[in-house]
């Protein structure tokens, strides 16, 4: 018995480094798997945390814009009216395009806000005195019949007629001095030739744009020496730097340029009353004083 005892002591002895060394491994794992654990827990509530921020933030934006909107937002729902600018004596009514509008009616949204008006058009639209073809939002110049205040005369799509509108215009032979006693110039197949070569057309015009502002296109007034040199000279633009409606009819003003003396006098702004005549989508005629000028559309 004493004799086992001793074997067994010895096995103990002998195996017990073996098995301290197993329960460390053990240990060593159990703590790696808490650690695991505990890191596993941190991501995942990070992570649920980053997926619900950006939904939060959108949100919170989505209600803000919301109240923004509704503080500004009227009780009738009507949309903006354009600011009424007239010139002295011009009795025209004005206002946006409303949904309803056909060819046979205008419903329009008047300049201060109050309910809109509808207008037969009819006798308009025979007289061909429709200008444009209204859409919901466009800002309308309106003549309203004296008898009938429901009935409109003359009907002016103004953001149809805002746009740039040119003409091309052919160049012309510049008056040279005669010289008493010289004789004339003999005919010279060489300088035709270059002369033909000259006869550019070049567009000029006008662009009408919001505000009632303008701009000149195709305009000429600085003389370099260059151009003075050459035999083909262009008639010149006007100069319109503003527009407005009068009645029906539509007024363009020309602006102040130098016209490049020593004194830089300049010259007095002039205004045009001018009738549309006709005006479609790509097509515009205007009558001036001296005539009928057409016009199309540049994009």
């Amino acid at each position: 018995m004493a004799a086992a005892e001793k074997q067994y002591e010895g096995r103990t002895h002998r195996r017990g480094p073996l098995f301290f060394l197993i329960d460390c491994l053990v240990i060593s794992h159990k703590l790696r798997y808490l650690c695991l654990e505990e890191e596993n827990k941190r991501k995942y509530k990070t992570m649920r945390t980053s997926r619900f921020l950006p939904l939060f933030i959108i949100a919170a934006a989505i209600f803000t814009i919301t109240a923004a909107c509704s503080s500004d937002k009227k009780s009738d729902d009507k949309p903006a009216v354009v600011k009424d600018e007239r010139i002295p004596g011009d009795s025209t009514f004005y206002g946006l395009a409303c949904e309803g509008c056909t060819d046979s009616v205008v419903v329009v949204l008047p300049t201060d806000d109050s309910d809109p008006i509808t207008f037969s058009i009819i006798d308009a639209m025979q007289s061909r005195q429709v200008f444009g073809r209204p859409k919901i939002g466009d800002q309308l110049a309106i003549v309203i019949n004296k008898e009938d205040k429901r009935k409109a005369d003359i009907v002016i799509d103004l953001d149809e007629l805002k746009g740039t509108w040119v003409y091309q215009v052919m160049p012309k032979l510049r008056k040279m001095p005669h010289i008493a006693g010289m004789p004339q110039p003999k005919a010279n197949p060489e300088r035709d030739s270059m002369i033909q070569k000259l006869m550019v057309p070049i567009e000029q015009g006008f662009k009408i744009k919001k505000q009632f502002t303008m701009d000149p296109v195709g305009l000429r007034f600085k003389q370099t020496s260059l151009t003075g040199e050459s035999p083909v000279e262009y008639p010149q633009a006007e100069y319109y730097k503003e527009w407005h409606v009068l009645n029906g009819r539509l007024v363009f003003t020309e602006g102040t340029i130098d016209t490049g003396n020593k004194k830089r006098r300049k010259l007095k702004p002039q205004k045009d009353t001018v009738e549309i005549v006709l005006m479609m989508k790509d097509s515009l005629q205007l009558k001036f004083k001296d005539g009928i000028k057409a016009y199309y559309r540049k994009k």
